[in-house]
């Protein structure tokens, strides 16, 4: 089974990445990048291609080994970074378009992962009883439970660790 995050937005629905490394990234490199409109980095590594690919073969007609070396191995390394970092820019992307995190699943493809965050979702249940709905009562300051569940918007407390998609990057 593979862990996908789960998005949602409220007009374009959910949407599903697997978590891990991309190896449609690492072998595809910019034409992945460029096929997931992921158009900065998909000229970076075009650019960075173009400029080893120069570097290798200046290093080669300059008969300088360590220039060319190191390019071949630049060559070798930025389709590695693009595996490793592809899914984490499509999350990104997400996040820049306005879908929000729901969920991280552990599912056997993106639509069984979908299914489940549809699930996992609360909606609200509509009574048809004829009891009185209550109203909570009007309080005044800041409710304990707000402060116990985390549920205010201008608390200090950390988000929980399981919600946190990206625990590497500082904001």
């Amino acid at each position: 089974m593979q862990v996908f995050r789960v998005y949602n937005h409220k007009s374009k629905g959910y949407q599903a990445v697997p978590v891990g490394f991309s190896v449609s990234a690492f072998l595809a490199s910019f034409l992945w990048a460029a096929a997931n409109s992921l158009w900065g980095k998909a000229f970076v590594l075009f650019f960075g291609f173009l400029m080893m690919i120069g570097g290798a073969i200046a290093g080669a007609m300059l008969n300088m080994p360590l220039v060319m070396l190191s390019s071949l191995a630049g060559i070798s390394l930025l389709p590695l970074w693009a595996g490793v970092q592809g899914q984490q820019w499509i999350c990104d992307r997400f996040e820049r378009q306005g879908y929000s995190l729901v969920k991280r699943i552990s599912a056997e493809s993106a639509t069984h992962a979908i299914n489940a965050a549809k699930r996992s979702v609360k909606k609200p249940e509509a009574s048809h009883s004829k009891e009185p709905v209550n109203k909570p009562a009007a309080t005044f300051g800041r409710d304990f439970r707000d402060v116990r569940d985390n549920a205010a918007p201008n608390s200090n407390q950390p988000p929980p660790q399981d919600f946190n998609a990206r625990p590497w990057k500082r904001r």
